[in-house]
């Protein structure tokens, strides 16, 4: 029987998201406006007052401190030690690399982005551990069909899966955005169905209506996303959250999710290593055949 990994005993950095989506449908628009800067902005949100948080969303100062309790903690100062925790810590791998680019071109494109990338990929196990992905693995190689969706830039990301699921000898069925063609797509979806969705910055189109007929259906739901995950209504089955590198307000790349993305893979085939092998040896002589 599956277990829903938002139940884990996930590390600090990962309950705090974890307690974000728990109150995510309690949330008032007020408080609702405060997450959605925190996740943007952790770092002036850390680093300030409930004061200064509170006027730069344009709310009373008391819904921050009433939004920390109801997050479960004493207070606003207990609320942004745990951002402090969670979104400014100092890694060593990060540091080392910081020290190598600045002897070369630090300003440049390449190396500012090869560093924000090392910080995003160096952080990943503190919000995403491998038991996570092996059960999600697990998940998705015993589903009787899988259904991909991903809106936007995640576009890339749900093809690729289903790609590679297809080549496990998966039934696969990638889901459009079209709302009609999600619909037909989702008739016959039944209790032994997997969904997996991607959802970055804000709540993609169709979540919550592809959430809602998988739970009537009594599928399961699997997203991946960045920080934003956390605010998701209703909120999945089972939750893979990482922030991604990049500026939350410009230019942020897929190379986190796409870690995620390649690790469950490595972990589907490692569940059943004899029967995936045989699946691939089978389609290399397909593709020899139609080629």
């Amino acid at each position: 029987m599956q277990v829903s990994l938002r139940n884990d005993p996930w590390k600090t950095a990962v309950s705090l998201i974890d307690k974000i989506s728990d109150q995510a449908p309690s949330l008032t628009p007020s408080e609702r406006r405060l997450v959605e800067t925190v996740i943007e902005k952790p770092t002036a949100a850390a680093l300030g007052t409930a004061g200064e948080l509170a006027r730069a969303v344009g709310v009373h100062e008391a819904t921050a401190s009433r939004l920390a309790k109801k997050l479960g903690f004493d207070g606003y100062a207990s609320f942004r030690d745990a951002l402090r925790e969670e979104f400014i810590a100092t890694h060593e791998t990060a540091t080392r690399f910081e020290k190598t680019i600045t002897t070369n071109t630090p300003e440049t494109i390449l190396g500012k982005l090869a560093l924000d990338e090392a910080q995003a990929l160096g952080r990943i196990e503190e919000f995403i551990n491998a038991d996570q992905i092996a059960e999600v693995a697990g998940l998705l190689m015993g589903a009787r069909r899988i259904f991909v969706y991903g809106y936007g830039n995640a576009e890339v990301l749900a093809l690729m899966m289903v790609k590679r699921f297809r080549r496990f000898g998966k039934d696969v069925q990638h889901l459009m955005s079209d709302p009609r063609g999600m619909a037909e797509h989702l008739l016959g979806i039944g209790p032994d169905d997997v969904v997996l969705s991607f959802a970055f910055r804000r709540q993609p189109r169709g979540y919550a209506a592809l959430v809602e007929v998988a739970r009537e259906a009594g599928a399961k739901t699997i997203v991946i996303s960045g920080k934003s995950g956390a605010l998701l209504a209703p909120s999945p089955d089972y939750l893979l959250a990482a922030p991604r590198s990049g500026d939350p307000d410009a230019f942020q790349t897929l190379i986190v999710p796409m870690t995620v993305c390649n690790a469950i893979v490595i972990a589907a085939g490692l569940t059943a290593k004899e029967e995936t092998l045989k699946k691939l040896d089978r389609l290399g002589q397909l593709i020899e055949r139609f080629e």
